[in-house]
């Protein structure tokens, strides 16, 4: 029960990571803002079965790509569960079938700008009003769920690396702004995970991944949640500005 008495904001937590996550720091002590943009049902399915394991979850909606809407959650977190200890942004802004993947030959400049613009207006917009409010109560943790593809780039995913290689750099940049006033700020850099996205990869291609990780699996979305939370407790009060890959043993392989 690492985190009892702390309250967790976990953008995007309707499905997969997110989902994942939320239910994790739940049954780890926390009270969790499980944050949705669409899936009002989905994120209420992950609030029910937080509740009947025992945790303290309640489902807001808000498009984090929207200022007013960033606010608002910020303060609907605080008005329901209290001040925000946890944040974990997950939210990319764009849903799963909406981020293109193709050669560059075939890709237009608007759907490159729309998938790197809506995933750093996710980060950006929430770690705004939520860090502040952190910096006044005496501190708290920020994880940022990126992506292996930051680092080692696949063929096809071009708009996905750009726009988590922006994730990378704006947390080693955050963390050295509110490091002093003792917030925390990570990244967790999964590889292909068998979430909602995965189901437009084609067969092939994950499977080519599961071949290429040292432990010869993909990864699923309880994996990352395991390593969010660590990055996320006070186990880890000596890591900042850092980008864990959770790749199984993919970057070296």
């Amino acid at each position: 029960m690492e985190f009892e008495g702390k309250v967790a904001l976990v953008t995007g937590a309707s499905s997969g990571i997110g989902a994942a996550t939320a239910r994790l720091l739940a049954a780890r002590g926390a009270r969790v803002a499980v944050n949705y943009h669409k899936g009002a049902q989905r994120a209420q399915d992950v609030v029910d079965s937080i509740r009947q394991a025992g945790g303290h979850a309640v489902a807001l909606q808000a498009d984090v790509t929207d200022p007013g809407q960033a606010g608002s959650l910020a303060d609907a977190t605080a008005a329901e569960l209290g001040p925000v200890d946890v944040l974990v942004l997950n939210a990319a802004g764009l849903g799963a079938h909406e981020a293109p993947i193709a050669p560059m030959a075939e890709l237009t400049w608007e759907a490159l700008e729309r998938v790197v613009t809506q995933q750093l207006k996710a980060l950006f917009l929430t770690t705004q009003v939520v860090v502040p409010r952190m910096i006044a109560q005496g501190g708290g943790s920020v994880v940022a769920v990126g992506a292996a593809l930051a680092r080692r780039p696949a063929a096809r995913f071009l708009p996905l690396a750009v726009a988590k290689a922006g994730v990378e750099a704006a947390v080693r940049t955050l963390a050295l702004e509110v490091g002093p006033q003792g917030v925390r700020v990570n990244a967790v850099e999964p590889n292909l995970i068998l979430t909602e996205l995965a189901r437009h990869i084609p067969e092939e291609q994950r499977r080519a991944a599961a071949e290429r990780a040292a432990v010869r699996r993909n990864g699923t979305p309880e994996d990352v949640a395991e390593v969010i939370a660590f990055v996320a407790s006070e186990r880890a009060s000596y890591l900042t500005g850092s980008c864990l890959l959770a790749d199984g043993g993919t970057a070296f392989a």
